[in-house]
Parts: C-alpha cells; structure tokens; sequence
C-alpha cells in the first residue's frame, strides 16, 4: 500500500529527489487513517455519505460524543488493511474534546491523535 505523505501540518511535501514524497505500509495506512478522521461528512462530492459528522456530533449545542466516537470506529474499520480498532478512548478538558485511537492494521499497530 502506497499515498502520497504530509507533513505534521497535513501538507504534502517534496522528497529528497524532488518528487512529491510517498509513505507505504504501516506509514500510508496511518497517513489514510488520519485523512479519513479528518473529512467532514458531506465533503466529498463522489461519496457525501463519507466522513465523519463533526457539525451533527461533536460541535452540536449539546456534544455528542458516543456517536462521534462510533463515526471514527466505523470509518476507520471501513479502510483496507485496518483490521479493527483495538481501543478508543477521549477527554473532555476545558471544553475541548481529545482522542486518542489504536487500530490493528495488517502491517502492525497505529496509534491515532485527535
């Protein structure tokens, strides 16, 4: 598996060779993973059922935060080469929401921010 690479700013970036970098493996799955997380439902013209419901869930007047949390589960066992999500878990600290997810992938374990 191979996607083109960001940077801790989700920019892509130029390699040492001047090509457009590249990640593959456990890298590209947890670059994909992360771009997954980060698409507003709706967003995608072709497919505007995917992403995740951030404006429904989480930036609602009241939170909802377990099916934020099962949007981000879903999505992220929809993605080749993820095999399941082996645990999630959040905080609430001065009214921001911060996540932490790991995900069993074929190529080994990736652990995810938010």
């Amino acid at each position: 598996m191979k996607t083109i690479a960001t940077d801790d700013n989700n920019d892509l970036y130029i390699d040492d060779g001047g090509s457009i970098a590249i990640v593959s493996n456990i890298d590209a799955l947890a670059n994909i993973s992360k771009n997954a997380v980060l698409t507003n439902k709706g967003e995608l013209t072709y497919n505007v059922q995917f992403g995740i419901p951030y404006m429904e869930t989480i930036f609602a007047d009241v939170a909802n935060t377990d099916i934020f949390q099962a949007s981000i589960i879903q999505t992220l066992e929809s993605l080749e080469g993820i095999e399941r999500v082996s645990s999630y878990s959040f905080e609430i600290n001065n009214g921001i929401y911060s996540y932490q997810v790991e995900e069993t992938t074929e190529y080994g374990t990736v652990v995810l921010n938010g």
